[in-house]
């Protein structure tokens, strides 16, 4: 049986909009005694590629729209925040609770769409990355020019699941390795073939490393996963996991659309 090592990186100061990114986290590593092998797995947190790629929205900017504000009253939220909410959703929300509106995004299922006001600046919110597909790619490209060495990419955001409580890591993209493996047509212990399951491989060591990286003022959005048997993909395999499977396909989302459709029926306020 492999074993893998989880190697939490604390950078070597906040990282702020427009950082060179990858040098902060090289000098990080090197201040450390670390440095790449070949099929590591670096997982970033997917709020300091925001950071770098400036994705902050200054509340001032915003003008909340009779529907936002509704909305951010049921959800005990500051207005402007619920109209970037509704912006980044492109509207499509299922609901609210205290604190957040249930939005479903190309990323999927997510609270407030990914955005984020903690760790920012007061009256700020921080967006998810616009592409972070093409950011990992970058970012695994670079590390090869840079270190000669092959390195899969994951750019990893906390997320909640349906009836559970707390966050888990997830995967907003990746690069460099084959990060859902299909197990369909295997047979188990018992010599019955599986119909359904595939591994979300990538989610599951985005939650390895975010146990390591915390939510608060830890300062490790960097973490390298080493001894994983990763494989190595070409760029023509590559596959956007956000693409996988549809709302209507998902075995928690799918069933309840058209009531959510029933429930929403109308309600397209103009200001």
């Amino acid at each position: 049986m492999p074993s893998m090592q989880i190697i939490p990186i604390k950078s070597n100061k906040i990282i702020e909009k427009n950082d060179d990114l990858l040098s902060i986290l090289l000098e990080s590593m090197k201040r450390e005694g670390h440095s790449f092998e070949n099929n590591d797995i670096l997982v970033i947190a997917s709020k300091v590629v925001s950071y770098a790629e400036n994705r902050i929205i200054d509340f001032s900017s915003i003008k909340p729209s009779k529907q936002a504000r509704r909305l951010a009253g049921k959800a005990k939220i500051p207005p402007e925040f619920a109209q970037i909410i509704l912006n980044e959703s492109d509207y499509n929300y299922i609901g609210c609770v205290s604190g957040a509106i249930t939005t479903i995004t190309k990323y999927g299922l997510l609270a407030n769409a990914g955005s984020d006001q903690s760790n920012i600046g007061e009256n700020q919110a921080i967006l998810l990355p616009e592409n972070c597909k093409k950011s990992a790619e970058g970012i695994h490209n670079n590390l090869l020019e840079i270190t000669g060495k092959y390195v899969g990419i994951i750019i990893a955001d906390s997320r909640t699941i349906p009836m559970r409580l707390g966050t888990v890591g997830c995967a907003l993209a990746t690069y460099g390795f084959l990060s859902v493996i299909d197990e369909r047509g295997k047979l188990d212990l018992y010599g019955k073939q599986m119909t359904i399951t595939t591994r979300a491989i990538a989610d599951q060591l985005a939650t390895a490393a975010e146990s390591l990286m915390g939510e608060t003022n830890e300062q490790v959005p960097f973490v390298i996963i080493r001894g994983y048997p990763m494989i190595q993909i070409s760029s023509s395999e590559e596959r956007d996991l956000n693409s996988l499977i549809s709302a209507e396909d998902c075995m928690f989302i799918g069933p309840i659309l058209p009531c959510i459709k029933e429930i929403r029926h109308g309600d397209n306020e103009i200001d």
